[in-house]
């Protein structure tokens, strides 16, 4: 079950301004490599160690495939690629490479992934306030 927060949030695009609430959803832990591998291990012929290699040679591999520009797909995953933007040039030649800045690793689910969205269901919790200190 997926637990969530309503938050409210100024409405920017009426000019009143007026508060709506929405729903945020709220993580509840974090699954790391080593749990992943020791689950893996535990439903195949795969020891741990083998596991744990086979992510960080997937990683490197990635690191090594998306720096050189090209996308990564795992199939029932999704694909991974580098999202890049630059600042405004008033030339074509003014847009050097030297402005060119890598952004962030973008992730497209596939259609396999994204199936279990429709069976996600949702529960309300309630969060106590930050308080500032």
């Amino acid at each position: 079950m997926q637990s969530y927060v309503v938050r409210s949030k100024k409405d920017k695009i009426s000019k009143d301004g007026k508060l709506l609430y929405y729903a945020v959803p709220v993580l509840n832990g974090q699954i790391t490599q080593k749990d992943l591998a020791t689950e893996i291990c535990e439903r195949s012929a795969l020891e741990e160690g083998d596991a744990l290699s086979a992510f960080n040679t997937l990683k490197r591999l990635m690191q090594k495939y998306l720096s050189q520009g090209k996308s990564v797909r795992l199939e029932g995953i999704g694909t991974f690629y580098v999202s890049a933007s630059s600042e405004g040039c008033e030339t074509p030649e003014a847009c050097t490479p030297a402005k060119v800045k890598a952004q962030r690793v973008c992730f497209t689910a596939d259609k396999e992934l994204r199936a279990i969205l429709s069976e996600i269901k949702y529960e309300r919790v309630n969060r106590p306030k930050k308080t500032n200190r």
